[in-house]
């Protein structure tokens, strides 16, 4: 059981955020290159899918880099103009939400993250992992995280284009690396009005890459440690990406979970992005639990927080 002294010391804890000289004319740069490619967004009918309740659609679209970017959207069968809530998975987990409780009277859209479609869950302990943490890590502007978080961005465009969908108003649901994105997107957008962040990571990467057992951890230091001499160019580069670097932006109501047991979102790492939020925000803690914090209950409570917010 934690101890009293837990608790104080993760919600004390505020590290000091610096931020790279040029990193809003990064952003900004980034963003305006994005808005020169056409979304060429297509919607198809998946009767398999489709519930008692929802009809769904394979969504095809296309993100920064000209890559295609793949989502499955659910539209209630009987309310008109949901607003939507967009879902983003962990990294190398495809199932984060596969059993989660949709529920109206809001539309979902589960997104793949970038170059997921077709891999497998890769196993730490044969050192087998995705890569995509790597690719592009020794410049900035080819790396797989940019284009990542430019997708919270375009999947916004992507739906905005719906005729049946209200995006007036988007909340954002993200698991684990899903989180970093949903963060960058409420960030850098005004239709967000609730944020969850999912026992989140890729934040506070200064302690995260030291602390967490992860996937995603372990491919950086791997890359690092084989290329040490670009260690320092890693460690500058990836300042740009800390989900750590988007908080000050955040205006609209945020609900964070975390699992005191989680070495993938490690404690200590979550409260440091949810202590520097400067908004309306709730956390609920799971002393006893790991990366799953809270399992299918809490996922039913992220969706009676958002009704409360938007509804």
């Amino acid at each position: 059981m934690a101890l009293v002294s837990d608790f104080d010391k993760y919600f004390l804890h505020l590290p000091k955020i610096s931020r790279p000289d040029d990193f809003e004319k990064f952003w900004q740069s980034a963003i305006n290159e994005l808005k020169k490619t056409p979304i060429d967004v297509q919607y198809v009918h998946n009767k398999r899918k489709s519930t008692g309740k929802f009809s769904a659609y394979d969504m095809t679209y296309i993100g920064y880099g000209k890559i295609q970017l793949f989502a499955t959207l659910y539209i209630p069968d009987k309310i008109t103009k949901p607003n939507v809530v967009i879902l983003f998975h962990d990294y190398d987990d495809l199932e984060s939400y596969a059993q989660f409780p949709i529920d109206l009277p809001f539309a979902y859209c589960f997104v793949e993250l970038r170059g997921h479609r077709n891999i497998i869950h890769y196993d730490q302990e044969q050192n087998k992992y995705p890569g995509f943490m790597t690719e592009g890590i020794l410049e900035k502007d080819e790396y797989y995280v940019k284009g990542l978080y430019l997708d919270g961005l375009r999947t916004i465009d992507a739906l905005r284009l719906h005729n049946d969908l209200d995006c007036s108003k988007i909340a954002i649901i993200g698991k684990g690396l899903g989180s970093a994105v949903a963060l960058f997107t409420t960030s850098n957008c005004n239709r967000i009005v609730a944020l969850v962040l999912d026992t989140p990571s890729f934040c506070y990467l200064d302690k995260a890459q030291n602390i967490a057992k992860s996937v995603i951890a372990n491919e950086i230091n791997s890359f690092i440690d084989e290329h040490r001499s670009k260690k320092s160019t890693i460690k500058k580069n990836l300042n740009y990406f800390d989900a750590l670097q988007f908080i000050n932006a955040v205006t609209c109501p945020v609900l964070t979970i975390v699992g005191f047991k989680d070495s993938l979102s490690p404690a200590e790492c979550v409260f440091a992005l949810f202590n520097h939020l400067q908004c309306d925000k709730t956390i609920e803690v799971y002393p006893e639990e790991g990366h799953g914090a809270g399992g299918i209950e809490q996922q039913k409570r992220m969706i009676e927080w958002i009704k409360n917010v938007m509804v």
